[in-house]
């Protein structure tokens, strides 16, 4: 599985707000609206053949790990400064 990209890439990308990481509450909160926009219809962005359940959560997930949904996880401060980040440039975890 892909780590990410964590802090910088070869383009100059650096995560400023938060950790270099996906968090937890970030990784709820994609595979829960990820899994609501499945079960409403969207189109499945892997094979069906490579989740073992139709479930839209377990689809969600596996859509996640792999990397593959275009969503930018934004990030701010309490000062008001906000960071978009696309969520191949998140590791996938702190280690």
């Amino acid at each position: 599985m892909s780590t990410g990209g964590g802090s910088s890439g070869e383009d100059g990308f650096k995560v400023k707000v938060g950790p270099p990481w996906i968090t937890k509450y970030e990784k709820a909160r994609i595979i829960g609206i990820r899994a609501l926009q499945i079960a409403l219809g969207a189109p499945v962005l892997i094979p069906l053949e490579e989740v073992e359940s139709l479930d839209p959560v377990v689809i969600a997930q596996r859509e996640l790990e792999n990397m593959l949904l275009p969503i930018l996880v934004v990030r701010w401060t309490p000062d008001g400064r906000v960071q978009e980040i696309p969520i191949k440039r998140l590791a996938w975890s702190p280690g």
